[in-house]
């Protein structure tokens, strides 16, 4: 399923140049746009790239936005009306520094690829969801994440897999496996159920031998959903399939650059905290700041900052999770939660080395010790700095209980094994999207 985002960026940026080029040929003809395609290329291609960006952040190149339905009309439109008003800011600020105003060539290349990028879509979701294109996936001796899996495959048109049945012990798996074409001819992955991989494993080899791949469920469910199942895992998956948890030089140059961007954007947005303590003063009774114990990286405690969104003494009666619609807090609190503003002191735990912009959601040592008693490899979130945001933050709700803990531990686990300067790039801009929709909690 990953390989279809290169092509529909690839197909996306081929229409925006053919759309600039048709663009120029309406408004003056072949001469003409050989004449200004030249001037046009290279701010149009940083601007393309900014769109490209905003596709990005919308799901557009994701598997959920591959079939063009209404709700793939509506998301595209929307993203459309965010492209048009850059493009609009970005010429006039550079425009004339370059050369050109293309004030009608923008609106007509615009329409051009509106209507192009809609049939392109039409195209590619006919291609990705056709049955052809579609891997085939026999499910042998499933187990509860089978089932699931098995019921995904069957209700969702967009997952790149097509079932070819399901074979349980007591049917006989190695003669009912002797009747099924394996390998180019028939099936292409055989998911065994994690319980039983281990008894199956003569049964394995000959599969694999025959051309197929053979991969564990909760190894296809991290796949196909990005998490990992934490009830479906036990020691040995974890060891096999973790390789090196500590990643050091990754480790390494990611603090280097949380150090610098926390200082830059520390300096250069203190006016604007200054503004937000004040009003936060001015509006509830209670210091400005919130400071907080939270468990970081290995274990270690450390004080987190925030801005004070709640009622001075909110947790008079003991520490409590936070939930939607939270009576304890306040007006002006409920805007800063809104616009995740409120986090902006956490710019300071970042510099300190508390914290990194991208990470595990730090917890209270009240809640982790709770938890790491009720959610199996709970303590493995701590192999990694606790983030500002994170995997977990941008693919589920906020949390406010063991269960949406145990949720968002899957999350985190996929982080902590694939974690990586792209990873990180990408859950940056999926929450820098949630603060501009103001998706706060």
């Amino acid at each position: 399923m990953r390989p279809r985002n290169p092509i529909l960026l690839l197909g996306d940026f081929v229409l925006m140049y053919t759309s600039l080029v048709v663009a120029l040929v309406v408004r003056g003809g072949v001469d003409f746009m050989l004449s200004a395609l030249f001037a046009h290329l290279a701010p149009f291609t940083l601007l393309f790239a900014v769109w490209s960006v905003v596709f990005y952040i919308n799901d557009l190149y994701s598997r959920r936005r591959l079939r063009v339905d209404g709700n793939f009309i509506r998301v595209f439109l929307g993203s459309m009306l965010v492209n048009l008003a850059a493009a609009v800011a970005f010429f006039y600020l550079i425009g004339p520094s370059v050369g050109i105003t293309p004030k009608t060539n923008l609106f007509l290349m615009t329409a051009l690829f509106m209507v192009a990028f809609v049939v392109w879509r039409r195209v590619a979701s006919s291609m990705f969801l056709n049955d052809l294109a579609r891997k085939t996936v026999l499910f042998l001796e499933p187990d509860g994440i089978g089932d699931g899996l098995m019921e995904q495959i069957e209700s969702d048109p967009s997952v790149p897999y097509v079932m070819k049945g399901a074979i349980r012990m007591e049917e006989g798996v190695e003669q009912a496996l002797d009747a099924v074409p394996l390998g180019q001819a028939g099936v292409d992955i055989v998911v065994v159920g994690n319980t039983k991989y281990a008894e199956l494993e003569r049964f394995l080899y000959g599969i694999t031998l025959r051309g197929s791949t053979v991969v564990d469920g909760a190894s296809f469910w991290e796949e196909l959903n990005g998490e990992i199942p934490v009830s479906e895992i036990d020691t040995a998956w974890l060891v096999n399939n973790f390789g090196d948890m500590h990643k050091r030089q990754y480790e390494a140059l990611k603090r280097g650059r949380d150090a610098v961007s926390s200082f830059v954007l520390g300096t250069s947005l203190s006016w604007l905290m200054f503004l937000i303590a004040v009003a936060v003063r001015l509006t509830s009774r209670g210091p400005a700041f919130y400071r907080q114990v939270r468990v970081g990286r290995d274990g270690r405690k450390f004080v987190l900052v925030k801005f004070r969104t709640m009622v001075k003494d909110a947790e008079k009666s003991g520490p409590v999770w936070s939930e939607k619609g939270d009576l304890r807090v306040t007006p002006f609190g409920r805007i800063l939660r809104h616009t995740h503003l409120d986090e902006l002191p956490q710019l300071w735990n970042i510099m300190k080395g508390d914290m990194s912009f991208v990470g595990p959601r730090p917890e209270r040592p009240e809640f982790v010790g709770e938890l790491e008693k009720m959610v199996p490899y709970y303590s493995l979130r701590h192999l990694v700095r606790p983030g500002v945001s994170g995997w977990a933050q941008i693919n589920y709700r906020y949390g406010a209980s063991v269960d949406d803990a145990t949720r968002k531990l899957a999350y985190d686990l996929y982080y902590i094994k694939h974690r990586n300067h792209l990873l990180d790039l990408k859950i940056g801009l999926k929450t820098a999207a949630t603060v501009f929709r103001g998706e706060g909690r």
